[in-house]
């Protein structure tokens, strides 16, 4: 009896499956990564200066994506406006709970399932923390083609990181992070370049940052314009720039009192 009932079952599970089937019921779905992965961007900027707004936009050459977002680690995402299944999401005024790692993924338009790969990580970086360090050009802004030039980041704060930025056309175009050297009740950092050549032309500035909380940056340094020439440097221009120079160590060492 038990046998008859088993197979009364299957049969009936299978009469059941292909009504269903027949009916459109069942779909099938791609599995996650069958698609490429999408791509996640930041905008106006990865580091989002503390108050400000930020918004993510993940995007796919699917059209019939639309994408979730979430942070590494299982971190929650703060607040978003607008809907949580969209192609752009928009925060702010941020805090630094928004700092983190976020990545997103596309899904089925109609039934909400996981249809891509996840794209590649974008870290979100807040800044205005703490007070803003003090950015130097050593000896000068003013650099000979295939010469060095020391970019001098300081602070009264005993950082433990100094991060540096190079913007080009107002987008950031790298960044290089150093320890901090602790000296005279302050930090500092030391970052060569060169031999230059005329990429490194451009504005740079710098943050400073804890180890505990390296998504938390300082305010902005105020900006360093440099400049790359081709041309041997005349006496005249190597006293102006270095007239340069010794007005820009006096208002530091009177900001900072020293």
């Amino acid at each position: 009896m038990g046998f008859i009932g088993f197979s009364f079952f299957c049969v009936y599970f299978l009469s059941l499956t292909i009504v269903l089937s027949t009916l459109n019921f069942f779909s099938v779905h791609p599995s996650a990564g069958y698609h490429d992965k999408p791509s996640l961007s930041a905008w106006p900027s990865h580091i989002v200066p503390l108050g400000q707004h930020m918004e993510l936009q993940c995007d796919s050459p699917s059209d019939y994506y639309t994408f979730t977002l979430y942070k590494e680690l299982g971190n929650p995402i703060p607040p978003i406006q607008g809907s949580p299944y969209q192609k752009k999401f928009v925060f702010g005024p941020v805090t630094t709970e928004h700092a983190g790692t976020y990545r997103c993924y596309g899904l089925n338009y109609h039934y909400a399932i996981k249809i891509s790969a996840n794209s590649d990580p974008v870290k979100i970086i807040i800044s205005g923390i703490y007070k803003k360090p003090f950015l130097l050009a050593l000896p000068t802004p003013l650099v000979n083609l295939g010469e060095k030039v020391t970019l001098e980041c300081r602070s009264e704060i005993m950082f433990d990181t100094f991060i540096l930025t190079s913007h080009k056309t107002g987008t950031i175009k790298g960044s290089f992070k150093l320890s901090a050297e602790h000296c005279h009740g302050g930090s500092q950092a030391n970052f060569s370049i060169g031999p230059v050549t005329s990429d490194d032309a451009g504005t740079y500035t710098c943050y400073g940052s804890f180890n505990h909380s390296p998504y938390e940056w300082s305010e902005s340094s105020d900006p360093i314009d440099i400049k790359i020439t081709g041309k041997s440097m005349s006496p005249l221009g190597r006293r102006e720039e270095r007239n340069t120079l010794i007005f820009q160590l006096k208002i530091f060492y009177k900001r900072h009192g020293t």
